[in-house]
């Protein structure tokens, strides 16, 4: 037999069991009504003790069985709700399910859980208990938004229980809708100025952090029979121009988060009555904007007769207009710009950066009469447009230079770092009777070369600058042309090199020869002398020869005799006879011969004796 609570499909462990089980995934038990449950529907083991083998406990818990209320023969119990949704707009939570059971006196509770509760379980979801109806409201329960929530309901009718509803998973910043915004009307002078608040504007907690990055989309009629909506992306602040006099417009606006893809809850319907427009031939109309390399002009028109009129130009940072403040009294004058009498203002003063502005005309005639123009914007780098660079050209051998100068003058180190500027150059040679093909290059640098030109031609160049980016380009430059000189003969130019070519190796061989014959001749002096040494010294104690710039070694030291004889007047001969040591240095030695030196004693003692006898 089923116990209370359970359906007609039991979800998974729901039912009787033999042996208790531990809690599984950080579920608890409840106490109801003297009976605990943990997840899934499972009764505790304090049931499950009547069913343990042995039954100790059947006798003493039978009496009180008999006092629990069954259900009747073919009674089924409460089904559990389907559907279940959470609806969320800023920071307001509803919960809705459908019951399709008929039962009477029939209420709904529900629980919830996130992954702060989750060691706890799951915790009664306040706002949403015991509810009569198929919806509730718990917006006090959820402080965060950006965590994700499971939530689940479930019928109770007496002691009789449903099952738990499939568990709804949500994340409040994924689910939550944009709030309508708040709107205000204003009627002026035939227009009407809108103003817009955030949707949750004034409010401690917000599901959209940066108010800042909401976009507005502003839907307007004629209150009439024949009305035709229109659109229009406005600021949080606005005006709303060319609206028929004395006539009803009724608006709403929308708030958009572009960048999430979320659109918002269109505001309550609002409507204002217009008023006629004062017309004067005071105020400047037809403002125009012309900009050239960063110099910006506006222009606009006069009416009627411009006696005793001044004009004072203002403008606005654009990124005011994004704010949700008012910036009427945010407005600056352009400098020289301030009581002018022209119908032209230069303010490229004010320009700084990339940002975009907004200028108006104020004119002034006396002290009592004023009138603001309509505004115009400027969004420099769209507005702006590029002037045509600066061309040169040159020439060296068979090669065409071409000197680009980029379009700008001062303003240039601004728009090359903006713009990223590229040049298109078209080249062709152009002769007496005849134009011919136009050749087109494209470069990012500032200096182009052509290769083999032509001698004795006319050749011509324009060049455009352009901007990928901004899908911009600038007019051509004006046409320049350069001649090219008469050819040389191709033999002549083969000649040339050639005794460039000699000259260059005699001046560079020339030192270089002189410098090795050099070495050369010291080397073999030093290691390999000309001169031959006697052949008694050469072959001496077989000593090898020695350099000249080599130490000698010590010879050894002869002794030696000289007789000399001499013939007196007396006719007697006198012999003397001088033993003294006679030593021979291997350097004389190389100039005389022992052999020689020998036969000369022996011839000259022939000579003496021959004389003496």
């Amino acid at each position: 037999m089923a116990e209370p609570g359970a359906g007609g499909a039991a979800e998974p462990g729901e039912g009787w069991t033999e042996e208790p089980e531990e809690p599984r995934d950080g579920w608890t038990e409840e106490p109801r009504d003297g009976w605990t449950e943990e997840p899934w529907g499972r009764w505790t083991a304090e049931r499950r003790r009547l069913w343990v083998p042995g039954g100790r406990w059947l006798a003493a818990v039978l009496p009180l069985l008999l006092l629990v209320p069954l259900p009747c023969a073919g009674q089924s119990s409460l089904p559990s709700p389907e559907d279940v949704q959470v609806h969320v707009v800023n920071t307001n939570f509803s919960l809705s399910w459908d019951y399709r059971g008929s039962d009477n006196g029939v209420t709904f509770s529900a629980q919830f859980q996130w992954p702060e509760l989750e060691p706890t379980g799951w915790q009664e979801l306040p706002g949403c208990q015991a509810v009569a109806g198929t919806g509730c409201d718990f917006s006090s329960a959820i402080s965060e938004y950006y965590d994700t929530h499971f939530v689940r309901v479930r019928a109770q009718a007496g002691p009789l229980v449903s099952p738990w509803s499939q568990v709804l998973q949500m994340l409040p910043e994924q689910v939550a809708q944009i709030g309508p915004p708040g709107l205000q009307l204003q009627s002026t002078n035939g227009a009407v100025k809108v103003m817009v608040s955030p949707p949750e504007a004034n409010q401690m907690r917000k599901m959209w952090i940066d108010d800042l990055s909401f976009k507005y989309n502003l839907v307007f009629w004629e209150n009439s029979s024949h009305a035709q909506l229109q659109s229009k992306k406005i600021f949080p602040v606005d005006t709303i121009d060319d609206l028929a006099p004395d006539s009803t417009y009724c608006f709403k606006v929308q708030a958009n988060l572009p960048s999430q893809g979320k659109q918002g809850l269109f505001s309550p319907t609002s409507c204002v009555r217009t008023t006629q427009k004062v017309n004067t031939l005071l105020c400047a109309t037809n403002l125009s904007v012309l900009a050239l390399n960063m110099e910006f002009h506006l222009l606009w028109s006069s009416q009627g007769s411009q006696d005793g009129v001044s004009y004072n130009v203002q403008y606005l940072f654009g990124y005011m207009k994004g704010l949700n403040d008012d910036y009427s009294g945010k407005w600056l004058s352009v400098p020289r710009c301030e009581n002018i009498s022209s119908t032209w203002c230069n303010f490229s003063s004010i320009i700084t950066g990339s940002g975009f502005y907004y200028l108006r005309v104020q004119a002034r005639q006396g002290h009592n009469k004023s009138c603001f123009s309509r505004e115009v914007k400027v969004d420099p780098l769209k507005t702006n447009g590029i002037g045509p660079p600066g061309v040169r050209l040159d020439l060296s051998d068979t090669l065409l230079h071409i000197l680009i100068s980029p379009p700008g003058g001062d303003k240039f180190k601004f728009m090359r770092e903006h713009y990223d500027l590229s040049y298109r150059i078209l080249y062709w040679r152009n002769s007496s009777d005849m134009k011919e093909e136009v050749k087109q290059k494209e470069v990012k640098q500032t200096i182009a070369t052509v290769a083999d030109v032509s001698p004795s031609s006319l050749y011509c160049v324009q060049v455009q600058a352009f901007s990928e980016p901004y899908n911009k380009s600038s007019a051509y430059s004006q046409q320049q042309c350069i001649h090219t000189p008469a050819g040389t003969p191709l033999a002549l130019i083969i000649f040339g090199i050639f005794l460039v070519a000699l000259v260059v190796v005699l001046l560079v061989a020339a030192p270089l020869g002189f410098v090795f014959y050099q070495a050369y001749n010291k080397i073999k002096y030093v290691f390999f002398p000309s001169c031959q040494p006697p052949l008694n010294i050469e072959g001496f104690a077989a000593q090898p020869f020695s350099s000249p710039y080599l130490p000698a070694a010590e010879e050894a030291v002869e002794s030696c005799s000289v007789i000399e004889a001499m013939v007196t007047e007396q006719g007697t001969l006198v012999v003397l006879t001088d033993c003294k040591p006679c030593s021979h240095s291997s350097r004389d030695s190389g100039n005389y011969s022992n052999d020689d030196t020998t036969a000369g004693s022996q011839g000259s003692r022939e000579t003496l004796g021959k004389e003496i006898l």
